[in-house]
């Protein structure tokens, strides 16, 4: 393919995209208040990943972590973490929190019961519709529930940012950091600062005599007990490799969108996880018990 023509074919691509980013918006975002918090520090936010680092990294750098404000995700609340640290943030976005009962009552049950501090909880609008885990969170008026469009977009760099901006949609979230990022980016914070996102997941892939595609999917809170298991879609069917590996190039990738959404914006991401994949951000090595 000649420059030209490759040029032609990647700016009709980013035309189509643009085109079903917008139809996907029609359909199933809403109406975004956008949200004015005034936090313990209003300039940097520290988002807790839940990879395997993160207890290690929280452990060596305690007096780097008590000055920022604190966003958790998914199963922070599970962990001792979550009540020594006191995060004023958390977001969630993976559909089974809201859709499997099991996985529902543990995460609303356990922030209701753990949560003595004021805690903003984002959630995907789609969210809204189940009124269980609503009705749950009635019984502790400290967390705060919060919608957010997490509509996948794509398309060119300069519209995915205005419909950030606007909070209409995100990247597309194949995992809980990219909503929390988008999130973090459209509040007062100047700086965020990521730590547990190890991103390691490639070592992690094994494909076993079966043809059976398996992960060990290791957090910081169940690391040295967690073991490899059959990677299902969110319809539940096997999936393989092509399908897991191209979930992870769309992850990585948006990194990139999301990096260039901050310089949009004059803000700075800092990837502060020893050893973390992600290559889209900026290394900053904290100094022990700084």
């Amino acid at each position: 393919m000649t420059p030209l023509a490759d040029k032609l074919a990647k700016g009709l691509d980013t035309g189509i995209q643009t085109l079903l980013s917008l139809v996907k918006i029609a359909l199933f975002s809403k109406r975004f208040a956008k949200c004015d918090f005034s936090f313990k520090n209003n300039d940097d936010v520290l988002i807790l990943a839940n990879g395997p680092s993160l207890a290690s990294t929280v452990e060596n750098v305690k007096q780097f972590v008590s000055e920022k404000t604190l966003l958790a995700v998914n199963f922070n609340v599970s962990s001792p973490l979550y009540e020594e640290l006191k995060p004023e943030l958390y977001v969630i976005a993976d559909p089974f929190l809201w859709t499997d009962p099991i996985q529902m009552n543990r995460l609303f049950g356990e922030l209701v019961k753990k949560t003595t501090w004021q805690v903003n909880l984002f959630i995907p609008a789609q969210a809204f519709k189940v009124s269980e885990w609503q009705t749950l969170l009635k019984e502790n008026a400290l967390v705060k529930p919060i919608r957010y469009n997490a509509t996948p977009i794509e398309g060119g760099q300069k519209f995915c940012n205005f419909i950030f901006r606007h909070g209409l949609g995100v990247p597309r979230p194949h995992n809980v950091l990219i909503p929390s990022l988008i999130v973090a980016l459209n509040l007062s914070f100047k700086t965020i600062y990521v730590a547990g996102a190890d991103h390691s997941w490639i070592k992690e892939i094994s494909v076993d005599d079966d043809n059976q595609l398996l992960m060990n999917q290791k957090h910081f809170y169940d690391k040295d007990q967690s073991k490899a298991a059959t990677v299902k879609r969110r319809d539940f069917t096997t999936a393989h490799l092509h399908d897991t590996l191209y979930h992870m190039y769309v992850a990585f990738k948006s990194y990139f969108v999301i990096r260039r959404y901050a310089e949009s914006l004059n803000k700075q991401i800092y990837n502060i996880t020893p050893h973390s994949f992600i290559d889209a951000f900026d290394r900053l090595k904290v100094s022990p018990n700084q």
